[in-house]
């Protein structure tokens, strides 16, 4: 049994996502369904111009709420996460796509993929720069010349202003607590989550997320060898600006990029 600390700020791990895609990762996003994701599948697909005659990589697929509306606009889908539970879960929900475990930072293809799509802020994990512009430079390798990639990851500006340091909801039989703060010698976002239920807290997990700003993420874009061709602030096609939740950023595999 766990005691309730929500006033306190808990040291995050480097390695945080080594434990927060597991078994209550479903309960906790229980309100991310394959059928929430399908305006953001379409979205994605329409900006990325995806066909029958492309391949595609959804990065970090989770369960594959996205990737179950992709494949069947796909000429062949693959999905890599590095969570057992999950990619369990996305063979359910997209049965039509390989379904690999790898670290993003080193994917097993090169110049493989027409498209390469990322959701849900599943980028700036890790707590080295280094190790975040490796992921980019996944990417780039990854795809052919020309590839396309669509990129989703959050806003900073707005999560500064927005940011709900304790929420609390709940989930049939479980209380759902979630205490946020900001990490500004980090510059990182970070979450801690207890889930709880009759009194006694049954899970724990944590997530933080570097907050690089739009132009952070050109210059590493650009460093990796990916070119920007438009950036939207929402999944509605609204521009980028301080007040918009997302940092979408849609582009392609430049010249000389890998």
């Amino acid at each position: 049994m766990m005691s309730d600390s929500r006033n306190e700020e808990p040291v995050v791990p480097k390695d945080w996502y080594e434990d927060a895609f597991g078994a209550f990762y479903p309960v906790i996003y229980a309100h991310r369904t394959v059928e929430s994701a399908a305006k953001e599948a379409a979205f994605a697909a329409a900006q990325t111009q995806l066909s029958s005659g492309d391949t595609l990589l959804d990065l970090c697929c989770g369960n594959g709420r996205h990737l179950a509306h992709l494949v069947p606009r796909a000429g062949r889908s693959v999905g890599v996460d590095y969570s057992p539970p999950l990619l369990r879960l996305a063979h359910c929900n997209a049965p039509g796509a390989l379904l690999l475990r790898a670290d993003m930072r080193a994917l097993p293809f090169v110049e493989y993929f027409n498209v390469v799509v990322n959701f849900f802020t599943s980028f700036g994990y890790f707590t080295e720069d280094r190790d975040n512009r490796a992921v980019l430079s996944a990417m780039c390798q990854v795809l052919r010349p020309q590839g396309r990639y669509f990129l989703d990851y959050l806003n900073p500006v707005h999560v500064e202003t927005e940011l709900h340091p304790h929420t609390t909801r709940h989930l049939g039989k479980y209380r759902i607590e979630e205490n946020r703060w900001i990490d500004r010698a980090a510059r990182r976002v970070n979450k801690v989550t207890q889930v709880w239920l009759h009194g006694d807290c049954v899970a724990q997990t944590t997530e933080s997320v570097r907050m690089y700003s739009l132009d952070e993420m050109e210059a590493m874009l650009v460093g990796a060898g990916l070119e920007i061709d438009r950036i939207f602030g929402d999944y509605d096609g609204a521009s980028f600006f301080n007040d918009r939740p997302r940092m979408i950023i849609i582009g392609h595999r430049g010249r000389h990029g890998a």
